[in-house]
């Protein structure tokens, strides 16, 4: 059972691996609440260094106990470490209860008008739009985003109103920890293999997270997705379901961002608009000019020749799909190349099929060593056999294991005006650094 604490008393926290997306947003809505913040992490340098360097948040790299601070009455660890942690292991030692991400999040859902973002795919880029338009509209929320929002080089804002506004993520059932007033759904996809153990349970985690909305609620979902009309069987609050047919009610819609899947997104954010009886003409601007996330469709690097280097989070075979569909349409006449890391060998095994038929709109595909990640490290599959399931859909396929190879390879390969991008949740976003 989680230990209650009060963030209005709260004056020193420590954060161990701060450099995580969710803990340097956390990080920064509780420096803006005037909170002394600090933390501690891996050498490694991510995007949140640079964020949280503006923020004049010390970060210690590296674990060691005598990091934490003797007078900090809030210690937050991520999920990635266990209780053998140096750090965690010292706090505990000393009789202070050790708090996880989801317990503050959930925390701040508490005492806010809550805003969730919540699907398989998607909710990264919603919610960024939905705090872009909140902000814009002169609302003053509290963002957090699982990615950097452009506009804000931050993934995250510190507002000082009532709502609050975040994506909620699934794997673990963390989001049932969460009692948003409010709740976007984007879609269901079976997802997280190594966590649900079949489709079943990855439904039944969003039929019970839609189950605890409150009576005076809201619940905004996606009508062409046929699972979540299922799971909206037992929601006790008002249901509006977004359609494709409603844009006519919007008018045009020229995002920035490609892909019919982003027209969705913030069709999404436009249903919510309306509801709440706030300035859709104005939202509709704001959207338009949203600019987009970190490692979502983000043009990485252009070289002299013409070709392009995008990077792009897409993990599992829908978003493939979709991200390729999108780049087709938007280079119909480039060579594409599609440079896959695949994220978990559970996910890769269990979807094995459903990866192999995802690639067909690129032209050229290579396929890197699986990433394992933090949750595992090895599994009954490999990247070889990902690509003998792709070469039943697509003739041109090669598997190479690791980036200093695929650079290698591009740079003979390469040809003018070419467009290269690269997919997955780990560290694939590394290889336009080769160029």
């Amino acid at each position: 059972m989680t230990k209650i604490i009060n963030l209005s008393k709260t004056k020193k926290a420590y954060f161990i691996g701060i450099k995580g997306v969710g803990m340097t947003a956390l990080a920064q809505v509780l420096k803006g609440r005037g909170i002394e913040v600090s933390g501690s992490d891996t050498h490694e340098k991510f995007f949140t260094d640079e964020v949280l360097n503006k923020l004049k948040i010390k970060v210690f790299e590296g674990f060691k106990v005598k990091n934490v601070p003797k007078d900090a009455d809030l210690i937050v660890a991520s999920s990635a470490y266990k209780d053998s942690h140096p750090e965690i292991k010292y706090v505990k030692k000393q009789g202070k209860f050790v708090y996880s991400y989801s317990d503050i999040l959930a925390l701040l859902f508490k005492e806010s008008y809550g805003l969730g973002v919540a699907g398989t795919h998607g909710k990264t880029t919603t919610t960024a739009m939905l705090g872009r338009v909140l902000e814009g509209l002169g609302l003053d929320p509290t963002v957090i985003v699982g990615s950097k929002v452009l506009e804000w080089k931050s993934n995250a804002r510190v507002g000082r109103s009532k709502y609050f506004a975040a994506e909620i993520d699934e794997y673990q059932n963390k989001f049932l920890k969460y009692r948003p007033k409010i709740l976007i759904l984007t879609n269901i996809e079976y997802d997280h293999p190594d966590f649900f153990r079949s489709f079943k349970d990855y439904k039944e985690s969003f039929l019970k997270l839609i189950s605890r909305l409150p009576k005076d609620g809201l619940f905004i979902g996606w009508g062409g997705d046929k699972t979540i009309k299922e799971v909206i069987e037992k929601t006790p609050c008002k249901i509006l379901l977004y359609r494709q047919e409603d844009f006519k009610k919007f008018g045009e819609l020229f995002l920035e961002l490609p892909g019919e899947h982003n027209r969705l997104n913030a069709l999404a954010v436009l249903t919510l608009v309306r509801e709440l009886g706030l300035d859709v003409k104005k939202a509709k601007e704001i959207l338009e000019r949203f600019k987009g996330t970190a490692r979502r469709f983000e043009i990485r690097k252009k070289l002299k020749n013409g070709i392009l280097i995008i990077d792009d989070y897409a993990h599992h075979p829908t978003e493939v799909r979709v991200t390729l569909k999108a780049a087709k349409r938007l280079y119909p006449d480039r060579k594409i190349w599609c440079v896959f890391h695949p994220h978990t060998f559970t996910r890769t095994k269990v979807l094995l099929n459903d990866f192999a038929r995802s690639f067909n709109m690129a032209d050229e595909v290579i396929i890197l060593d699986i990433y394992g990640s933090a949750r595992e490290k090895r599994g009954g599959v490999h990247s070889k056999d990902l690509v003998k399931s792709i070469l039943e859909h697509q003739a041109r396929v090669n598997y190479i294991p690791d980036i200093p190879k695929t650079a290698n390879y591009l740079k003979k390969h390469l040809k003018k005006n070419d467009v290269v991008i690269t997919m997955g949740a780990g560290d694939v976003w590394k290889l336009s650094t080769e160029f």
